[in-house]
């Protein structure tokens, strides 16, 4: 191979996001790990050099284990999503979930559990029916209710209204609306939400560590049919209303945690958790390893002394 040829190979190189990547993580892990097996060794000699740098790769990547499966990060495993569990279109408390029913035995038949709440704006009702709800937490049979600003309402709407058009229940987005008092939670592990004080956040979090094992989340997403409105010549499409006259349905979805043990770990961190264990394992192995070594070496240097 001529020397243009190699050159012509190199620059190519150069181009390819693919290769470039994989050579500078060669280049790093053979200067970083080869320098330090280097170094040690030429102290220690080759074979304790080389026991003390793989002892040390190996509890660098325990510990980057350890941040992947806290935060999530890294090397992830299998996203959490939602799958359907059941859709009511008519009185809910004839749902054929067992807790499904008791929400809606706890809303009432009118769904006029928060009929008595008021406020000047979206916002303050959403924060009075939140208080009225935490006042009434034996009311709602275990339920949690989530303002529209919950991070876990958002996610599971989201995953409701696909399922709605999914299931022909509505033929588009614009048929339906989901009602400001919609949103219930039952079950998962215990999470902080917007006007939680510090003490409260410090319980839930605790509880979370405390209690490993989480039981099945269900949300429930309520909306209802909007009213016929005609769209006038030059002007703004009209603000959606409710018609009140429409039954409610009722969209009830489960968190698939994901994973082989989603009670236990989430599929997200089932893989940092798996690495975690995996290379501590291996660096308890060359610890002892080196253990043993030093122990003979004692031994040796006694029976000589």
């Amino acid at each position: 191979m001529s020397s243009s040829t190699v050159f012509a190979f190199v620059g190519g190189l150069e181009f390819d996001i693919f290769f470039r990547g994989l050579l500078s993580v060669l280049v790093g892990v053979v200067v970083l790990i080869g320098g330090t097996y280097l170094i040690v060794a030429t102290n220690t000699g080759s074979r304790t050099g080389g026991l003390i740098a793989t002892a040390g790769f190996f509890g660098w990547m325990f510990l980057m284990g350890i941040v992947w499966t806290v935060y999530g990060i890294g090397w992830v495993g299998e996203a959490q999503s939602w799958n359907l569990a059941e859709i009511s279109t008519g009185e809910l408390d004839f749902a054929e979930g067992e807790s499904i029913a008791e929400l809606g035995v706890a809303l009432g038949p009118n769904n006029d559990f928060f009929g008595s709440v008021s406020g000047e704006d979206a916002d303050t009702r959403q924060n009075n029916a939140l208080r009225f709800a935490n006042d009434n937490i034996d009311a709602l049979n275990g339920w949690e209710y989530m303002v529209a600003s919950n991070p876990r309402r958002g996610d599971a709407q989201s995953a409701a209204e696909t399922f709605l058009l999914e299931e022909h229940i509505f033929d588009g987005t614009d048929e339906y609306i989901p009602l400001q008092f919609g949103g219930f939670a039952i079950g998962g592990k215990p999470s902080g939400v917007e006007g939680d004080s510090l003490a409260t956040r410090f319980r839930k979090k605790a509880e979370s560590i405390l209690n490993p094992f989480h039981s099945s989340e269900l949300v429930a997403i309520q909306v209802q049919a909007v009213l016929p409105q005609p769209t006038l010549p030059g002007q703004a499409p009209p603000i959606p209303q409710a018609d009140e006259s429409a039954n409610v349905v009722t969209v009830v979805v489960e968190r698939d945690r994901g994973g082989p043990v989603p009670w236990l770990i989430s599929g997200t961190r089932f893989v940092p958790a798996a690495f975690t264990i995996f290379n501590g394992i291996l660096f308890a192995i060359v610890a002892y390893l080196m253990h043993i070594r030093d122990r003979r070496e004692m031994a040796i240097r006694a029976a000589a002394a």
